[in-house]
């Protein structure tokens, strides 16, 4: 058990996957599986946990579980590889499935494990993501790795927050990201979300959308600078059940920037799944 309140490591196939237990312990299973943040902040870092407490979620109602995915990253790791660890430690910590919502790498991820081991996956919330890596991506991942590696973080920082914020929003994220210089992230986490970009730039599920059968809510950014809106709804269009919805002026950080309405549209999701 880890010193943090709440948070634990599971063993999984000589790695950990980190786990963060939030919401009510007696409610209904949901999973949240982050994004490429989680390569240099996984939630071991105490400003994930304090950012995943405020998740746009209702977790008063359910038992929401956070999977970093699996410590150490090693080279290479898929988005394949990365989903049978996130269901090796489900195996350890459910006895029924789940609902996934899952954002951006996650949502690619989830897609893995949905099509692989569907007793585990009951519904899928699908954020910002894709069936498979296109060229715009890659091109974005390469341009943040090649700034990460030469040590320029506060520009991959600056021009990460550029294309997930828009609106009189981004403005304000510029300003607070001033006014709270982050320290120069570690080796150790550098080569981490190198390796979690690796997987996500060779992430393809197209092979395997067919086999995925649980209910889906696929939601896009209609301004995503990241993963296109297309992409999104290329996904949504290969899942033999599922739900496609735009928020129409916002771009890769809407669960974030429109809290409200994104948490309402979840909730709407669960209930039609009756969960």
């Amino acid at each position: 058990m880890d010193t943090a309140a709440g948070l634990h490591r599971v063993p999984v196939d000589g790695s950990t996957v980190p786990v963060l237990d939030l919401g009510a312990r007696a409610g209904r299973p949901l999973v949240l599986v982050p994004g490429l943040t989680d390569g240099l902040t996984p939630v071991t870092a105490p400003e994930a946990r304090g950012l995943f407490a405020q998740v746009p979620l209702p977790l008063d109602r359910y038992r929401a579980l956070v999977l970093s995915h699996a410590w150490p990253a090693r080279p290479g790791t898929s988005t394949r590889s990365l989903a049978a660890q996130l269901g090796g430690a489900l195996a350890q910590l459910l006895d029924r499935p789940a609902v996934l919502v899952a954002h951006s790498l996650g949502g690619m991820v989830a897609q893995h494990l949905a099509a692989s081991a569907p007793e585990q996956v009951a519904g899928l919330v699908l954020s910002a993501t894709a069936d498979r890596a296109d060229g715009q991506l890659r091109d974005l991942l390469a341009r943040w790795d090649g700034w990460l590696i030469a040590g320029d973080h506060e520009r991959f920082r600056v021009d990460a927050i550029r294309t997930s914020v828009t609106g009189s929003a981004l403005e304000s994220h510029l300003a607070l990201h001033a006014a709270a210089p982050q320290p120069v992230p570690a080796p150790e986490r550098i080569a981490r979300h190198l390796t979690l970009s690796a997987a996500c730039a060779g992430h393809d599920a197209t092979a395997v959308l067919a086999a995925i059968g649980a209910p889906a809510l696929v939601l896009a950014g209609g301004r995503d600078e990241v993963v296109p809106c297309g992409a999104s709804a290329r996904l949504a269009a290969g899942l033999s059940h599922s739900t496609f919805e735009v928020f129409d002026d916002l771009g890769h950080g809407f669960p974030e920037q429109a809290r409200g309405p994104f948490q309402a549209r979840v909730a709407r999701f669960l209930t039609e799944l009756g969960w």
